[in-house]
């Protein structure tokens, strides 16, 4: 089969990337798993928010705003961002951590409200209140409708003519005669370019093809639920977490969700959950909320791939095979970034300007490359 792009990586990243270039070229988007999204893009907290400590990441998720507002017609029957809000609370010593994430929402042009240990009870009662003096409230954050919008870039993708191959096993992978040559079960494919957007496989993927790794880590993420408290009404609450992130609580349909924010080193692969990790949860949410946690509805945990500098890659390296291009490292941040990020590495890979969307907020081809110095390792 012949293509202009070949993408290997079924998750978020891949299918935004497929939607966003299957409008410049042809496209196949290759999955190794029998559905796709299963790994990361599956097992995710589903918030949009743009309290992020990595700057071009803030930056990234501000530019992907107005699309999952108001995505193209056709694109999702139903709505991907519903409100939720986002509440970080501090101690009184913490507070300079407190005002570094202000800082971080405005940076971007995001709302962002100070408030006292009365405010933030009023948003989150559940809280214990000698365990909060302050807090910041996000009031622009959104609970993400990751399924819809996956299903809208896949749709989307397909209805442009991509071609989807889920369940593709991977045997070799060669560049020959100016050709990417990406042999599968039964079949090869042939395209010029070759985008590697893996996730938390993108340096054995580069490996398959003779490319050196980019050093991008996958760290997993434990996360459970839990029974809403009889009697009081959770729905409405906002996403709530301690400013040092030991834990957080997000409500969710008829229950809670809560996860201890871990973020543990670890090699690829289908990760499960740690009973020490949702234990220590439990105790962390119980320390600081009147919540009783009893025993779990349900836990699991996912993958988070971060290169060294914490900001995501959207490019080509000059050491690299020609035609060899990267989308990776979006560190937990993959479903709220996906419109900036398919929109960037789709321009990038066919050499056209970054969306002026990107570029007003101070995106460059620069913040993103493999080649940033960065990303290399100390001497």
């Amino acid at each position: 089969m012949q293509a202009d792009v070949i993408i290997i990586g079924g998750g978020i990243a891949g299918a935004s990337a497929a939607y966003f270039l299957s409008g410049q070229g042809s496209v196949v988007l290759i999955e190794r798993e029998a559905h796709f999204g299963y790994h990361s893009s599956g097992r995710t907290a589903a918030q949009f928010t743009v309290g992020i400590s990595a700057g071009t990441m803030r930056r990234l998720a501000q530019a992907s705003r107005a699309f999952l507002e108001s995505p193209p017609p056709g694109f999702a029957e139903e709505r991907i961002l519903t409100p939720r809000g986002c509440l970080t609370v501090a101690r009184a010593r913490q507070e300079q951590s407190l005002w570094r994430l202000h800082d971080n929402l405005v940076s971007v042009g995001a709302r962002a409200q100070h408030l006292d240990r009365a405010g933030a009870l009023a948003l989150f009662p559940a809280l214990v209140a000698e365990h909060v003096d302050a807090g910041i409230y996000e009031p622009d954050a959104m609970d993400i409708d990751v399924n819809t919008l996956l299903q809208g870039y896949l749709r989307g993708a397909k209805a442009r003519g991509a071609q989807l191959l889920a369940g593709a096993n991977i045997a070799a992978i060669e560049r020959k005669g100016g050709q990417w040559l990406v042999s599968l079960d039964g079949q090869q494919l042939h395209a010029p370019l070759l985008l590697n957007a893996a996730g938390a496989w993108v340096d054995q993927v580069a490996g398959l093809a003779g490319v050196a790794p980019l050093g991008v880590v996958p760290h997993r993420r434990t996360a459970f639920t839990f029974a809403s408290p009889a009697g009081l009404g959770t729905a409405a609450w906002p996403h709530v977490s301690n400013v040092d992130y030991r834990w957080y609580v997000k409500p969710e349909t008829g229950c809670l969700m809560g996860s201890l924010a871990d973020s543990v080193a670890t090699e690829p692969g289908d990760v499960h959950p740690e009973d020490i990790d949702v234990a220590q949860a439990i105790y962390n949410i119980e320390q600081d909320t009147s919540f009783r946690v009893g025993r779990p509805l349900s836990q699991w945990a996912g993958l988070r791939n971060f290169t060294a500098d914490k900001n995501p890659v959207a490019g080509a390296r000059a050491a690299d095979a020609e035609g060899f291009f990267w989308l990776a490292g979006q560190g937990g941040c993959g479903i709220l970034t996906s419109p900036a990020m398919g929109q960037a590495i789709a321009a990038i890979m066919f050499g056209r300007d970054l969306p002026e969307g990107l570029r007003a907020l101070g995106v460059s081809t620069a913040d993103l490359s493999p080649q940033r110095e960065t990303l290399r390792p100390a001497a």
